[in-house]
């Protein structure tokens, strides 16, 4: 029994020598790739990970690779791997927000598993794209719904329009004769009020009658060109100020929600960039609303402001609060997939993550600052002339 035993160390020690000159096959591939024997010792490895080179990792216990949260899942499921002989998979985050599967496949030597090949790849863009194709399955479906509820929603806006227009020169046309009866015969009431007071009443609301079926009309055309379908090509030559404008008709009753006090100071005579304006809606739409519900209340402010630096030949959109603010260390993380300050609030951590997505594509930049004063500021800045589109 006992030369048994030692002539299969053997073969086996010969086995991992065999596997260590095929390690530099590896050496190419994007995953971390390591094998362990069934007490978790590393036996060989293509990379560094988690701030190890491989030569420090060699014979010390695997589970160091990972956070401490996770150790003992993955100890369960490599225990597992080695007793039932079957590839077991699992996927979590770092702390930094990235996202790694975990393959754990068995290897057996002469029908027993003496070691496994452990294969760690980083998801974290698959994970955003899937966030991706859901969000855009919403916007696809809101779509749908949104030409439903705007064609209900147009037709009595419309008859509205129609009447507030036939009530103005109707009374218009009338007012010489109210006039006349008025001098006749002193102040009379009309629809309740005194003449001399129903005289300027009536006018401003046939106005505010107008202008709020006019202001429907635009956000239904708002909302339906934000959920309307995104070929995806950035071909447009988007007027920066417009697409501002758009935003802020859709997210008109969540600044009526947060804010008394948002202003909108756009620059004049910028030059269009090329690009894709729902996309940029989607930006604008993402970064305003966080900026809004930073505020602690109703009396701090938002400002939204627009420019061209001729030099660098750049559209600039500047967007501040004076909210709570963003810790120094957590700025450069707020376009990470899945970071957010507000998960208590149902925050996913991809609003940001994936208008930078889209900032990029358009050849853009995005920049996050603490304000002297409280609050942040962004600082998005698009080229006015580019090439190419992807």
């Amino acid at each position: 029994m006992g030369s048994k035993k030692k002539r299969k160390k053997k073969a086996y020690v010969g086995k991992k020598k065999q596997d260590n000159s095929r390690t530099w096959q590896f050496e190419n591939t994007p995953d971390v790739i390591y094998t362990v024997d069934s007490s978790r010792q590393i036996l060989l490895m293509n990379r560094d990970m988690s701030g190890y080179s491989p030569k420090q990792l060699l014979g010390k216990d695997s589970a160091v690779l990972f956070p401490s949260r996770i150790k003992g899942w993955y100890q369960k499921r490599l225990k597992r791997a080695f007793a039932t002989g079957n590839v077991v998979n699992f996927q979590f985050s770092t702390e930094d927000s990235i996202w790694w599967e975990i393959r754990i496949v068995p290897v057996r030597h002469d029908k027993e598993i003496e070691e496994a090949i452990v294969i760690c790849s980083d998801v974290t863009e698959r994970r955003i794209r899937q966030a991706q194709a859901i969000r855009h399955a919403r916007l696809a479906t809101i779509g749908v719904l949104s030409a439903g509820v705007a064609h209900e929603i147009n037709n009595p806006n419309g008859a509205n329009l129609f009447n507030a227009t036939l009530l103005g020169r109707a009374w218009e046309e009338m007012l010489p004769i109210l006039e006349d009866y008025h001098a006749e015969n002193g102040d009379f009431s009309l629809a309740g009020l005194p003449y001399s007071e129903a005289i300027k009443t009536i006018p401003t609301i046939i106005k505010e009658v107008t202008n709020n079926t006019e202001r429907i009309s635009n956000i239904v055309d708002s909302l339906k060109h934000f959920a309307g379908q995104d070929d995806e090509k950035l071909d447009e030559y988007v007027n920066i100020n417009s697409t501002l404008r758009a935003t802020m008709m859709i997210l008109n009753h969540k600044v009526r929600k947060h804010t008394d006090n948002l202003k909108l100071s756009l620059g004049k005579s910028l030059p269009k960039i090329l690009g894709n304006s729902r996309q940029l809606e989607q930006v604008f739409i993402n970064v305003i609303l966080n900026a809004m519900q930073s505020l602690a209340s109703r009396d701090r402010g938002v400002t939204v402001s627009t420019s061209y630096n001729k030099k660098n030949a750049k559209v600039i959109i500047v967007v501040e609060d004076e909210g709570c603010g963003v810790e120094a260390q957590n700025i450069s993380r707020l376009t990470e997939p899945f970071y957010s300050t507000k998960t208590n609030l149902g925050g996913t951590g991809l609003g940001l993550s994936i208008s930078n997505l889209i900032i990029i594509k358009h050849g853009g930049t995005i920049h996050f600052e603490q304000r002297t004063k409280g609050g942040t500021r962004v600082t998005i800045n698009f080229p006015v002339t580019r090439t190419g589109g992807k």
